[in-house]
């Protein structure tokens, strides 16, 4: 007999945050499907919600705590887990403070959340938990295990390598919700990457705080008389994997990056020259206020050597995104200026511009005056205009290329009058970057079976409009 919706094990996630909380989501769902739990799509339908939260600026911690009350609002009656950087980093505080959830779970052991639903649903389970109703256990090892349900579009998923970090930006509230810097072994992270390619998974987003800091502290990785990096070594030991796919790195602190990494690039096509740097300012007084070492001297010659590894490697091009962080306290007119000109210098394929956030704990935090935000978002917006000049002009080098496409979602033409999908190259990561349009012949069988979510297809780029591209297909990926 099939069980009723009311008494079967359905929750429903409501994520927020950045790629490292969408793996914590996914490994969460894991492990309460190992219970017997399954995610739906629908709030109304599941007995449990789980909100995993962000806590990183106030205006992530201003939606969580909404979306919190919202989900209360619209379900009295259900059961509520708020997790997540935002439980991280206040569960004590909010456990006292907020009835709205019933339970308030940080990040470090994500298994906990076993326990949690244990304690909330002793119809199913006996309750195994004590009366308190916030869990936080050190942060300790990065908390994993093995992914059936992904949030990603078909094809790509994210695999994090590292957890915490050791960098102590003195803007960044990351140390203070999780921990100091973590690393997973080789041998942990090859088993996940292989399990995901038999998953029919084609991109590899390998994510941390700082992929640079890989392995630092960790005695079975980091050998201080290796002839490489960790990062170098596990690059390495991820291409030893026969299979095709794609292997992107997402978030390398500038200060940190290991060179060595860069001739893995020359004569391998799975390795994507696609460099993520987020250099925050391009003015000197302000990186020392920020705890960056480097200065943009240092930076524009790191840029100068991307450029060349990528122009030596198979796709002889580098595609190349960075983060500002503006109106910091202290940031003058001319500081501001500074960092338009540097970006104007590097010519990023990408970037994200934010707003500084004020964040208790930090060592900005006590820095001095906030800059008004009707200056600051000016300044943010100007940034946001040259970058699009920039990403504009750049992706006109695309058009009359023949480029490999990773399908993500077909698009339904109403008119029915050709098919059109959505996809990515090389130089696009997920979720930040522009997106590729696929146009193709609703009467061409070839191209109806090959252009599906989580194929490889080839395309010609007819055209580049605003910070998208205009493609057509041509064949099946070889």
């Amino acid at each position: 007999m099939t069980k009723s919706k009311a008494t079967q094990k359905l929750f429903f996630l409501d994520q927020y945050g950045c790629a490292k909380n969408q793996v914590d989501g996914e490994v969460l769902t894991a492990f309460l499907s190992e219970d017997g739990w399954h995610r739906c799509e629908n709030s109304t339908e599941a007995s449990l919600i789980i909100i995993n939260s962000c806590g990183f600026i106030e205006s992530a911690k201003k939606e969580s705590i909404e979306a919190l009350l919202h989900a209360r609002e619209i379900h009295p009656d259900k059961k509520i887990i708020l997790a997540g950087c935002l439980s991280e980093r206040y569960a004590k505080e909010l456990s006292e403070e907020m009835s709205e959830a019933d339970f308030f779970m940080g990040n470090g052991d994500l298994s906990e959340i076993k326990k949690i639903v244990k304690k909330l649903f002793p119809e199913f389970d006996a309750p195994t938990y004590d009366e308190f109703r916030f869990s936080t256990p050190p942060q300790e090892g990065v908390s994993t295990t093995k992914r059936n349900d992904l949030f990603n579009f078909p094809g790509s998923a994210y695999v994090k390598i590292t957890e915490g970090c050791n960098n102590c930006c003195s803007f960044c509230a990351i140390p203070l919700i999780r921990g100091n810097l973590r690393s997973r072994s080789i041998e942990d992270i090859k088993a996940e990457v292989i399990d995901l390619l038999e998953k029919n998974v084609f991109e590899i987003n390998l994510i941390g705080q700082d992929l640079a800091s890989y392995g630092k502290g960790f005695i079975d990785i980091e050998n201080p008389n290796a002839a490489f990096s960790p990062l170098h070594n596990l690059l390495k030991a991820l291409l030893e994997i026969q299979k095709p796919f794609w292997l992107r790195l997402l978030y390398i602190h500038p200060d940190n990056f290991p060179l060595d990494i860069l001739p893995l690039f020359e004569n391998e096509k799975r390795l994507l020259p696609y460099f993520d740097i987020p250099f925050q300012s391009g003015d000197p007084d302000i990186l020392k206020l920020m705890n960056r070492r480097g200065n943009t001297s240092d930076y524009l010659l790191l840029i100068e050597k991307l450029r060349l590894s990528g122009s030596q490697s198979p796709y002889a091009d580098s595609s190349i995104r960075t983060t500002f962080l503006t109106a910091f306290p202290g940031e003058s007119d001319e500081a501001h200026k500074n960092s338009k000109n540097f970006l104007e210098a590097i010519q990023p394929d990408w970037s994200g511009s934010f707003v500084y956030s004020k964040e208790e704990g930090t060592k900005a935090y006590t820095m001095g005056k906030t800059i008004l935000a009707k200056k600051a978002e000016k300044r943010q917006k100007e940034l946001q205009n040259i970058q699009a000049h920039i990403t504009r002009a750049r992706l006109k080098r695309f058009v009359h290329q023949k480029i490999s496409v990773l399908v993500e979602e077909l698009i339904i033409d109403a008119e029915k009058t050709e098919g059109l999908a959505i996809g990515r190259a090389w130089f696009q990561a997920p979720e930040v970057d522009g997106s590729i349009v696929i146009r193709y012949d609703l009467d061409d069988a070839r191209a109806i079976d090959a252009v599906k979510p989580g194929n490889l297809v080839e395309v010609k780029i007819t055209s580049s409009s605003d910070l998208d591209l205009d493609s057509v297909f041509i064949a099946p990926a070889q």
